[in-house]
């Protein structure tokens, strides 16, 4: 059913390679040094005291399990995606956490897919210069605007208050994407599934959209400055 959604290459992304290491994930982007990762810089740049309350009510072992358990959910649901959108045969997982991931997957795209006009790329690499580099999981016209797209599993419902690095995160794609091919991305759409079966659409655009990118850049001046001064604060 993924020939029903149209494919165009207007933008030649290119093949950036990825490399995880124990400062975090860095990508080898032709014509620079290793570039730090979105994702690093949102780590790097992150209050982790909720998680640690949080790793410490529950038990840190038991913390370990459940992110190890939902990342590899979310794996599953990521490459069924990915199958889908490639117009691949599904290779699919048998043990219940795979089965998980592969439905919430499908209650995405039943969801949401209906409102892709368009895609451009999916598992789109993009950098802005040597300040950072990443991967977002489409982009797309999507509910008939230009659009940064990412998919998300969670464990249980979540608020917009809660997911400010998830906007942050969309809008280092969208200034990346910009930079690269002269867009003007001012939409993107965070699409959750949730473990219990359940699915969850935020966005963002407009003002909000533009103050998120400037708390993108915020993170990222914070990254730079301690990675030159240990001594500084990270947040």
């Amino acid at each position: 059913m993924a020939h029903l959604i149209r494919q165009r290459d207007r933008y030649q992304y290119p093949t950036i390679a990825r490399v995880d290491g124990s400062t975090g994930r860095h990508y080898k982007v032709p014509g620079f040094e290793a570039v730090t990762s979105v994702t690093t810089i949102l780590d790097r740049t992150k209050d982790k005291g909720k998680l640690k309350e949080w790793a410490d009510r529950v038990g840190h072992e038991e913390a370990e399990r459940i992110k190890r358990d939902a990342a590899y959910v979310g794996t599953c649901m990521h490459e069924v995606i990915e199958m889908f959108l490639a117009d691949e045969p599904l290779t699919l997982g048998q043990d219940w956490m795979a089965l998980r991931g592969q439905h919430m997957a499908f209650s995405l795209i039943r969801t949401y897919f209906p409102y892709i006009d368009v895609v451009y790329g999916s598992e789109v690499a993009l950098h802005y210069d040597d300040r950072y580099a990443g991967t977002t999981d489409m982009v797309a016209e999507y509910r008939g605007k230009l659009a940064i797209v990412d998919f998300k599993q969670s464990v249980k419902p979540k608020r917009h208050e809660w997911i400010t690095d998830y906007y942050h995160q969309l809008a280092a794609y969208a200034c990346a994407h910009d930079r690269m091919f002269s867009t003007n991305i001012k939409f993107a759409a965070i699409l959750v599934a949730v473990q219990d079966g359940t699915t969850q659409e935020f966005t963002t655009a407009g003002r909000e959209f533009e103050d998120y990118k400037a708390g993108w850049w915020e993170r990222v001046k914070r990254a730079e400055a301690a990675a030159a001064d240990p001594a500084l604060p990270s947040r």
